[in-house]
């Protein structure tokens, strides 16, 4: 008959085999696609900023509309996910392929489905004394079809959890873009003005590489000791130095900061506005959980010029900051995206 036929010739079972190696295949090439980094918190030995930004020319297109990612917060997340629209071209951006594989998941499956079905009736078929002579060949195709559902499972959930991590990096950084901060962002400019951090990014008329420093009140009187020293090698840099209390997640008082000074520092931007807590509570958890004192040793966020998070560091060292972009610049290196 055309079922026995079919199985005669281990069709379902080689197609399934063949579809798993192409799966495989495709889950290879893929991991040599620009990824982002696992950002962690380092130690005072970590080098700050990151030496490899070939993937950031990946998201040009897409950060030039932010206005976009305000809209999308404004009418209110999709119904069926947490995400805005923004966010999730985002993720299609870098990563185009993964809806391909997850049709192809899903296809195999089926197939795998239905492979194992026949082949399962086959076995109960040879027990029972039908077409017995095909018995062990069925338990042969039965095995490789559990297999390629445990194997097909496990990429997609793999495909999955990369999809969520990427999902919430894209999250974090739309919402890194939409907090304001107040300073004097033209060299020799007498007025402040207040800005988001998206409007520092390249190609936007202020390149800056916004530094968050966030720490304790006794932190951020060394910072501040350390930004007066270093202003001038900070604003040839262009480090844009934040400051943020911990755990009023504010700008530092007068009383820390003295504001003649402050207003007169180009180098220094302070908070103004937006979600400033929300933002740096999830950043103060994630710093704790990995052994950070966040209000005595402080920690940093640093945003490259294409405001993507370049680097998380566990302490503030601003000194080291500066002389790793002009390490690169000496070096002939790359110092526009970074």
């Amino acid at each position: 008959s055309k079922v026995i036929l079919i199985t005669n010739k281990n069709t379902m079972p080689r197609m399934t085999r063949h579809v798993i190696f192409m799966l495989l295949t495709i889950q290879i090439a893929s991991s040599f696609a620009p990824q982002n980094p696992i950002h962690h918190y380092r130690s005072r030995n970590a080098v700050i900023l990151p030496v490899n930004n070939k993937q950031n020319h990946i998201h040009q297109h897409y950060t030039k509309h932010d206005f976009l990612s305000q809209l999308s917060s404004q009418r209110g997340n999709d119904q069926d996910s947490s995400y805005s629209r923004e966010v999730r071209l985002r993720e299609e951006a870098e990563s185009p392929f993964r809806k391909v594989r997850f049709l192809l998941y899903t296809a195999t499956l089926a197939g795998a489905f239905t492979s194992l079905a026949v082949s399962s009736a086959r076995i109960a078929a040879g027990l029972s004394g039908v077409n017995s002579d095909l018995l062990n060949e069925s338990v042969t195709n039965a095995v490789v079809d559990i297999a390629g559902l445990v194997i097909i499972g496990f990429l997609y959930k793999r495909d999955l959890d990369a999809q969520e991590s990427r999902l919430k990096r894209a999250q974090k950084g739309a919402e890194l873009a939409q907090l304001t901060v107040r300073g004097r962002f033209i060299r020799g400019g007498s007025s402040t003005s207040v800005v988001p951090l998206s409007a520092l990014r390249r190609g936007r008329g202020i390149e800056k590489r916004v530094v968050i420093c966030a720490g304790g009140s006794n932190k951020m009187e060394a910072i501040f000791r350390d930004v007066t020293k270093l202003s001038e090698s900070l604003i040839v840099n262009d480090l844009l130095i934040v400051p943020v209390l911990i755990p009023q997640c504010t700008s530092p008082s007068s009383d820390i900061w003295e504001k003649e000074i402050v207003e007169q520092l180009e180098c220094v931007a302070l908070p103004a506005g937006g979600n400033w807590r929300s933002v740096l509570e999830d950043e103060t958890q994630r710093a704790r959980e990995q052994g950070v004192d966040v209000e005595k040793e402080g920690f940093c966020v640093v945003l490259k010029k294409n405001g993507r998070v370049g680097q998380r560091t566990r302490g503030v060292f601003l000194g080291r900051m500066v002389g790793e972009v002009e390490e690169r610049r000496d070096m002939g290196m790359d110092v526009t995206n970074i």
